[in-house]
């Protein structure tokens, strides 16, 4: 919008240039070809460009009637289109009184093919920049309006077949299209319209904008009215509403809609680093202060989610800084999976493209995606954003009930600081960070697990009631790479987890130490609660190499112990699951689950042969449970 603004802005600026050019021809008594020769050699030197007139006109009176013919200025050198401005005709009337106190009055404008092209190189050279032109920026500032009465009074213009193009290759943004004044539906409605296509980022761009006429510019008292249009790919801008003096963006009663696939797909079109979403829609006031703009009483759906709040960007800093303070009322927390380039699921309010994702992740049986993250991003914008989500939707085995988060980007490194989760009864809290400074991201984090209940993890499962116990832990890794496999693939650091106390389902007690006498009373009788002594683990990252270290639970019945690894590389597990009996049984089969294949949907299997049961004396102690928690907290890996 930015960037719209200034080749609006500019365009007024080369009509203004012409406009005072023709204003000079008026002290010439004649129209022959010296004085022509003349304007041409004048509006050369303030342009800064070539200039060629074919003819001017001059009707002389207090209203004169200019009209210049076949009106050309030339482009930069490095240019590839053929000019900068061409115009079959130029003609207007203008009033020579308020022209000798500084007023500028055209009764009438008419331009007939006018011609701009727009140009910025690889080197970011502008055609029209004041390097390439300080005169012809100088005047162009000096004509912009400041305010509405700053305005040209033009009391009819007229723009037929106009141009536009603008080319810049380094961001891949290539437009053309026509401006040309409209008439609305009654005749006293004029309209003044713009309408552009092409393309940016290899994705089709197009942009229409329809507003007040000229006149309606300069007058001060009626609102001007604004209606834009942008279409970017799947994404779509609109911007509508009344304006009371748009040079000063006062008076504004203006809404903003945006909506897309992926809020991601911004970054090219409004420069604002938007994280990867569900398909969403946002709607809100936008209002400007100096340097400053707002979006207010914002409405955000993304998925199955809703937000509301405020956004705004102040632009007086570099980079811009974009503040938000955020509220969710219900926040699925499948429409958190983008942020980590994984999709929100393969069904509801998603994407193709995430449906796609999701079901490759699922074919290959993978869990982590190697979507690639624009995380160079974060150097674009400083950002200060605030979320508080009321209520987490989550699925039965992840109880996430309520998160809270404040992010803050400050040139390229983004920290979430404090990151809050109520999770299980308990919660999980602490930070993440990314440093986006160099082109291979580091990613950190460090939580930790506080009283969250064993049992929330088993919401709708039949071993819900029989599981009882608090979790405390910590989370403490760090990894590099642009997606979150990549991160996975070069993790250093632990997840550790013990619980002191509580209980367990029976029945899966008896299935992990394959006891199939219990096993097979318990799914005739029901489940059973066992109590638990104590329950710990260790998982030790080395580069993405995951060991298990003193991983157990200390039951009634027996200690069962999981080894093993999990490369993260190549995302696959094999780990096995032994048990030691303190009771006798007489049907077991002393072998040892074996869990291997892919860490989304590994295989599970008895390691043994020929799996004949036979009775077990259970002769297993019971652990040093407080000596070997610990050992887990004290030691780091």
């Amino acid at each position: 919008m930015r960037r719209l603004t200034k080749v609006i802005i500019w365009t007024v600026g080369v009509l203004g240039l012409l406009i005072g050019a023709a204003a000079v021809a008026a002290y010439f008594f004649v129209s022959s070809d010296y004085v022509r020769a003349q304007v041409e050699n004048h509006a050369g030197a303030v342009s800064g460009r070539k200039t060629k007139i074919a003819d001017i006109s001059i009707d002389w009176g207090w209203t004169s009637r200019v009209r210049l013919d076949d009106v050309e200025v030339s482009n930069a050198d490095w240019g590839k289109a053929d000019h900068l401005f061409k115009a079959e005709r130029i003609e207007f009337d203008i009033r020579l009184g308020p022209l000798m106190h500084g007023d500028i009055v055209l009764p009438r404008l008419i331009l007939r093919k006018p011609e701009i092209y727009l140009e910025r190189n690889a080197e970011r050279e502008s055609n029209w920049s004041p390097e390439q032109s300080p005169l012809a920026s100088g005047a162009a500032q000096t004509v912009q309006p400041k305010h509405r009465h700053q305005m040209p009074l033009i009391g009819r213009l007229e723009i037929s077949d106009g141009r536009l193009g603008y080319r810049d290759p380094v961001r891949k943004l290539e437009l053309d299209g026509t401006v040309q004044t409209a008439t609305g539906k009654a005749s006293t409605e004029p309209q003044s319209e713009f309408s552009v296509k092409g393309r940016l980022e290899n994705q089709p761009l197009s942009l229409h904008f329809v507003g007040g006429s000229a006149l309606m510019l300069r007058e001060t008292e009626t609102p001007y009215p604004v209606d834009l249009d942008i279409v970017y790919g799947a994404t779509e801008l609109t911007v509508k509403g009344t304006l009371q003096d748009p040079f000063q963006y006062k008076g504004a009663n203006v809404q903003l809609s945006l909506s897309g696939q992926s809020l991601a797909d911004i970054y090219p079109l409004l420069g604002i680093p938007g994280p990867p979403t569900p398909p969403y829609r946002i709607t809100g006031k936008l209002d400007r202060e100096p340097g400053t703009w707002r979006v207010d009483d914002v409405i955000w759906h993304a998925g199955d989610s809703d937000l509301s709040g405020v956004i705004a960007i102040d632009q007086r800093s570099k980079p811009s800084r974009l503040k938000a303070n955020l509220v969710s009322q219900r926040l699925a927390f499948a429409d958190l999976a983008p942020l980590v380039g994984a999709p929100p699921g393969k069904s509801g309010n998603v994407s193709a493209e995430q449906k796609n994702t999701a079901a490759e992740l699922e074919a290959k049986g993978e869990l982590f995606p190697n979507t690639p993250l624009h995380m160079e991003r974060l150097r674009a914008m400083d950002m200060d954003v605030s979320l508080d989500a009321k209520r987490v939707i989550a699925p039965s085995y992840l109880p996430v009930q309520a998160l809270s988060a404040h992010v803050q980007i400050e040139q390229g490194q983004a920290v979430v600081r404090p990151l809050n989760m109520a999770f299980g009864s308990g919660k999980v809290a602490g930070e993440l960070a990314i440093d986006a400074r160099a082109d291979e991201p580091k990613v950190r984090t460090n939580l930790q697990v506080q009283d969250v209940d064993l049992a929330a993890f088993f919401r709708g499962s039949r071993f819900f009631d029989t599981t009882k116990g608090k979790l405390n832990g910590h989370i403490l890794l760090a990894g590099n790479g642009r997606s979150l496999a990549q991160v996975m693939s070069t993790a250093d650091g632990d997840v550790a987890v013990a619980m002191a106390g509580g209980s367990v389902s029976g029945l899966m007690v008896s299935l992990a130490g394959l006891q199939i006498g219990d096993a097979l009373l318990l799914y005739v009788t029901g489940d059973d609660r066992i109590p638990v002594r104590c329950a710990l683990g260790r998982l030790n990252f080395n580069h993405g190499v995951v060991a298990f270290d003193k991983t157990l639970m200390d039951t009634q019945k027996s200690v069962l112990h999981l080894d093993g690894q999990a490369v993260l590389t190549t995302q696959v597990l094999k780990s096995k699951i032994t048990a030691d009996a303190k009771q006798f049984d007489l049907l077991n089969l002393h072998a040892p689950v074996l869990i291997e294949g892919k860490i989304r949907s590994p295989a599970i299997s008895i390691g043994r042969t020929i799996p004949i049961p036979t009775p077990d004396l259970g002769t297993a102690k019971d652990v040093a449970c407080e000596e070997l928690t610990g050992q887990l907290f004290a030691r780091k890996p």
